[in-house]
C-alpha cells in the first residue's frame, strides 16, 4: 500500500543495508498476521543474510499490513510491524546496526488502536515519530457515526509511546483516507503531507481539484501548523 504512510522499507549505514517487508501465508496455516522480517545486505561481501522474523500484523494476507523501518543516531534498528485496523507492533535491535543480534519482544504501540498505513521517521533528537489512520467512535468530531483522522505519536529514547494526538479529522463519518506522507526536512524537522479523500461522491464532485496540505513541527512534534513559503526557504 504506497498510498498511505509510504513506510520506509529500507535503511543503511556503513556497508550494511537493511531490508524489511511482510509475505503472505497459506490460509490453511491459520497465521495470526503478515509476517515482518528484516535481512541485511552486505555491500562489501554482496551476500544477503537469512530472514529475521519481527513479529505478526494481523489480519494475515493484507497489503495493508506494510512495516516500515529506520535507524536512530546510535544506530539501533526500530520496526514498527503494520495492521490493518489493529494496533501497530513495535521492536528494537539489540545491537546497534545488527537485525541479527536479536530484537526486543514485539509490544503494541497502544492500547486497543485502530490503525493502519505506518508512517514512521526518526528525528535528529533520537525521537521515533508515527502518523498513521487512526478511527475513532468517540463522537467527538462525529457525532453521528465512526470517523477517520490522521494522528500522530511519539517514542523518545528508554521511553513509552505517547497517546495518539489527531492533526486531521475527517470531514465526515465513514469511510476516508489521508494519503500521507511523513519524513524529515532540510532542518531537521517532522513534515507531514496529505490529501483527505471521502466516500462520500459529493465531496469528491464538489472538490474535483485535489488539494494537499503539507504541516510541519518546529518543536519536535509537541505543535504543528500549515507549512508557508516561509517555512520552506
Amino acid at each position: 500500500c504506497s498510498h498511505s504512510g509510504i513506510p520506509s522499507f529500507v535503511v543503511s549505514r556503513d556497508q550494511k543495508v537493511h531490508v524489511a517487508w511482510g509475505e503472505a501465508t497459506d490460509p490453511a496455516a491459520k497465521a495470526p498476521g503478515v509476517p515482518t522480517y528484516v535481512a541485511t545486505y552486505d555491500r562489501e561481501t554482496g551476500v544477503l543474510g537469512e530472514p529475521a522474523l519481527i513479529g505478526y500484523g494481523p489480519p494475515a494476507n493484507d497489503c495493508h499490513n506494510s512495516p516500515c523501518i529506520t535507524m536512530d543516531s546510535k544506530g539501533y534498528l526500530h520496526v514498527l510491524v503494520g495492521t490493518h485496523g489493529r494496533t501497530f507492533k513495535y521492536a528494537r535491535s539489540l545491537k546497534p546496526n545488527d537485525a541479527y543480534g536479536g530484537w526486543t519482544e514485539t509490544e503494541d504501540v497502544g492500547k486497543k488502536l485502530s490503525q493502519t498505513y505506518v508512517g514512521l521517521v526518526c528525528d535528529k533528537d533520537d525521537v521515533l515519530h508515527l502518523v498513521f489512520r487512526l478511527w475513532r467512535h468517540d463522537g467527538k468530531y462525529q457525532p453521528h457515526g465512526g470517523y477517520a483522522t490522521l494522528a500522530h505519536m511519539t517514542k523518545s529514547p528508554e521511553q513509552p509511546w505517547s497517546q495518539p494526538r489527531v492533526l486531521v479529522a475527517a470531514a465526515f463519518a465513514n469511510y476516508s483516507i489521508f494519503y500521507h506522507r511523513l519524513t524529515i526536512d532540510h532542518r531537521g524537522r517532522p513534515v507531514l503531507s496529505y490529501d483527505y479523500w471521502s466516500t462520500y461522491w459529493f465531496y469528491r464532485n464538489d472538490r474535483r481539484q485535489r488539494q494537499r496540505g503539507l504541516l510541519l513541527s518546529d518543536d519536535g512534534g509537541v505543535t504543528w501548523k500549515l507549512a508557508t513559503n516561509n517555512d520552506l526557504r
